[in-house]
């Protein structure tokens, strides 16, 4: 077992888990590397946590699993404890040097305290290292593109949806408001957005938002209407001045979702 995994606060039948994972991927030349994520990796799993995991492969393996959509590894043979599981990706060593030069932020929070088990590649640890520092050049363009989707999705869409009784459209306009003004708190306080299921817990524990910010935005996913929509508006609107007007909100809202096929395929939703 890798000296990092022995030293780590890990559960010890995390522990064994990772060593029988090892001990299993070691022994096929394919595999140049188990990268562990998630709770496991960070010290604060459940007792029945599955084990997150990146499983590193030759480009070759990598690009064939991709063409026959099998990037997904799953396994319970390891896992000896009640409810364990291997939650894994294959990916290759571009991957991980793409993902610290231009990742997502989801792709950079998810290697955040990864440990790697078990490498044939040098130095990894330093790249896995890269991966998960806040990309600081995107964050003053954060800024105005999420406070752009939020001017037009609570001050126009939410409105014309309660006037229309249009609920689709309300509840998609509230859930991007509560998107990007959450964006906007952690690109303020330099903290990677994890994913969706994970937003709410990572905007709680932010030291720097709004006064009630918690409560205003439980409200207004709770009650949409225009009260409960301008009051979380209200409030991140004077938090922060974030280098966008409203008619240039417009035109980035435009440029950002509207026209956004321009330089590459549309978005899966827009297709």
């Amino acid at each position: 077992m890798n000296e990092d995994v022995k030293k780590s606060g890990i559960r010890e039948h995390h522990k064994k888990a990772i060593t029988n994972l090892v001990n299993r991927i070691g022994q096929d030349a394919d595999y140049l590397a188990v990268i562990i994520a998630g709770s496991v990796a960070k010290g604060i799993a459940r007792d029945d946590s599955d084990i997150d995991c990146y499983l590193v492969v030759k480009d070759e393996i990598f690009q064939e699993r991709k063409r026959r959509d099998h990037l997904f590894y799953y396994a319970e043979d390891g896992c000896e404890y009640e409810g364990g599981y291997y939650d894994g990706k294959m990916i290759n060593y571009d991957f991980l040097k793409a993902a610290a030069e231009k990742g997502s932020e989801p792709t950079r929070a998810s290697f955040d305290g990864a440990i790697v088990a078990f490498s044939r590649i040098p130095n990894l640890s330093e790249l896995i290292n890269r991966i998960s520092i806040y990309p600081e050049a995107n964050r003053e363009r954060n800024f105005t593109d999420f406070y752009a989707q939020v001017e037009l999705y609570g001050g126009y869409f939410a409105k014309r949806a309660i006037t229309l009784n249009n609920t689709y459209l309300l509840s998609h306009a509230v859930s991007q408001v509560a998107l990007f003004a959450g964006r906007l708190i952690l690109a303020y306080n330099r903290i990677l957005f994890p994913c969706h299921k994970s937003l709410l817990s990572t905007l709680e524990r932010a030291i720097e938002k709004p006064a009630s910010y918690v409560e205003l935005q439980d409200a207004m996913l709770t009650k949409p209407n225009t009260e409960t929509i301008s009051a979380f508006i209200a409030c991140i609107r004077s938090f922060h001045n974030w280098g966008i007007t409203p008619n240039e909100s417009i035109s980035r809202f435009i440029v950002n979702n509207e026209w956004n096929w321009l330089d590459g395929e549309p978005p899966i939703s827009d297709r």
